[in-house]
């Protein structure tokens, strides 16, 4: 039969933004899976801020839905996540290669864990299908770097209030200035419950003026996310782009108890392998 291969587009962007990933390949043949996927030297560069004192586990869903001209929506449905962290503030995220696999085809597809402790200053990336745990060391001192980085943005002083900002002499190199100069503006959102939490709200609005990007009309983009400052995570991000569809990623069946501790920890039976820098995880017919 032959392969077929899946284009990895913005999809697989949401379907492993918390992964050190540079890159990934699969395809299916004959009903099974192969493929392969490129890990990065630097584990906690996407990673956020050590967080003790809050453990929860959930469930994170994550679609993309394309409008066509004529009406006809198209929905991708990513292959939901499982997310922990405990009272240290470690965590771990179980994610399937599912998204890069055609709906309707029925194979066994590698799910890919990945545990970062900041207590022992360790990140492990478990291939559960060949049983191996790829240790990663980090520094004492990356989770406070990161936390300074990664801190959220300050909305406006009260809901419905907002700022307005236009990219000028500012803007970054390449990028239209001036009257072609994209308009940016933020709006705080009045408080709600989600998932049994209180989430703040904010709106970012873009808006590209006509012929910016070769438009004959102008083109607004409107990003919403929705921050729980108990747990300091996101609870649900939105993000309406004309030219590519609106994304959505959300946490549901969110529990506050404590995760089990053997979350944190590779499986007795795992081969543990030293990694000093990057690495691939292969599947299939690409890891013989």
């Amino acid at each position: 039969m032959q392969s077929r291969h899946v284009l990895l587009g913005s999809i697989l962007v949401l379907a492993m933004g918390a992964f050190a990933q540079d890159s990934a390949h699969t395809s299916v043949s004959a009903g099974v899976f192969s493929g392969s996927a490129h890990f990065s030297a630097a584990p906690l560069e996407l990673h956020g801020q050590t967080v003790a004192g809050a453990p929860y586990s959930a469930e994170e869903i994550s679609s993309i839905v394309q409008t066509l001209a004529d009406g006809t929506h198209i929905t991708r449905t990513i292959p939901t996540h499982k997310v922990y962290r405990d009272s240290a503030g470690r965590t771990r995220t179980e994610r399937s290669l599912g998204a890069t696999v055609e709906r309707k085809q029925s194979v066994d597809v590698p799910v890919i864990v990945e545990i970062t402790d900041p207590v022992e200053h360790v990140r492990y990336t478990l291939d559960t299908a060949n049983k191996v745990a790829h240790k990663q060391a980090m520094t004492a001192r990356e989770p406070q770097r990161i936390a300074a980085r990664t801190a959220p943005r300050a909305a406006p002083a009260g809901p419905g209030s907002s700022t307005v900002t236009r990219a000028g002499a500012a803007a970054a190199p390449g990028q239209p200035s001036g009257d072609d100069a994209p308009q940016f503006s933020q709006e705080k959102l009045e408080s709600r419950t989600m998932e049994g939490l209180l989430v703040e709200g904010k709106r970012d609005t873009t808006v590209y003026p006509t012929g910016s990007q070769g438009n004959d009309r102008p083109i607004t983009q409107v990003n919403e996310s929705w921050w729980s400052p108990e747990l300091k995570v996101m609870v649900l991000w939105t993000n309406n782009e004309p030219r590519s569809g609106e994304s959505t990623r959300k946490l549901v069946n969110i529990d506050r108890s404590e995760p089990d501790p053997s979350l944190f920890l590779p499986p007795a039976d795992y081969t543990v392998v030293e990694e000093k820098g990057d690495f691939t995880i292969k599947w299939g017919s690409e890891g013989q």
